[in-house]
């Protein structure tokens, strides 16, 4: 017999395993309300890739939004040992969708500075300080070919350092201090 898990209850275990899977970091597991009750959002500063995150709660969706037929689509059951439990069981998480965003400290940007002074086409440009803050401006290239990805259409360095970030695990990268 399929258990239905509520979203309500489908947040906690999503909070337990980011927490078990990425220690240190803090992550805003948040409920939608409303027509969208179903859904929930999940933020975090720096730490994992936002393909990491996805990885982990991927796992707890339901269904999935599909936009090729505007609807969703039914993820299935899953078995299930929880903790403590000797045999498994049969659930259904009622979460029709998860959200992940990714913000970026100080640090953050450190880093994509320290990338782009080590590995990049242009070793002498600098956009952020020392402390990771924004250089206002500063001269931005036209397109910028850093840690073996091609960047263009440069907007300002906080869209430029997302780009570069967006492959980067913050977990297990610090920035050198200068």
């Amino acid at each position: 017999m399929t258990e239905y898990i509520t979203t309500k209850d489908t947040a906690k275990l999503v909070r337990a395993a980011l927490k078990n899977a990425f220690p240190g970091v803090k992550f805003s597991v948040r409920m939608s309300t409303g027509t969208a009750a179903a859904w929930m959002r999940v933020s975090w500063s720096d730490g994992p890739t936002d393909d990491n995150v996805r990885g982990i709660t991927r796992q707890y969706e339901g269904r999935s939004f599909n936009g090729m037929t505007d609807g969703y689509d039914d993820n299935g059951s899953a078995l299930v040992a929880f903790d403590g439990e000797e045999m498994p069981r049969v659930v259904h998480y009622c979460c029709d969708g998860i959200n992940t965003h990714r913000d970026h400290t100080t640090a953050g940007y450190r880093v994509a500075q320290h990338l782009i002074s080590i590995d990049s086409d242009r070793k002498d440009l600098v956009l952020f300080t020392s402390e990771g803050d924004t250089i206002n401006g500063a001269t931005l290239p036209q397109s910028l070919f850093v840690a073996g990805h091609f960047h263009d259409y440069i907007y300002s360095p906080t869209q430029l350092a997302q780009a570069i970030l967006r492959r980067v695990n913050l977990c297990t990268v610090t920035a050198p201090t200068r």
